[in-house]
């Protein structure tokens, strides 16, 4: 199993603007990028982190369990990135 941080910023961004275009835009990355980047993500996981609707998506269960995790993941990555350039 490999996870890149990458795919849980996707995932982040993705669970919290509830659309797709939207997180890509955010992530500055094309909607495509983004949905591929998803898929491999549920597809590592074994198990899908969104529903989707036509025009928005939201998490499943076992996707809030792992946004609040990957959300911890990514602040600790950020705090470790501060710490560096602070010393």
């Amino acid at each position: 199993m490999s996870l890149t941080l990458k795919q849980l910023r996707y995932a982040d961004a993705l669970a919290a603007q509830g659309h797709f275009g939207r997180a890509a835009e955010a992530c500055a990355v094309s909607q495509p990028a983004l949905s591929q980047q998803i898929k491999e993500l549920e597809t590592t996981l074994g198990m899908p982190l969104f529903e989707r609707a036509p025009r928005s998506v939201r998490l499943t269960p076992f996707g809030a369990q792992i946004i609040a995790r990957a959300r911890q993941v990514l602040a600790d990555v950020d705090a470790l990135g501060d710490l560096a350039r602070a010393a």
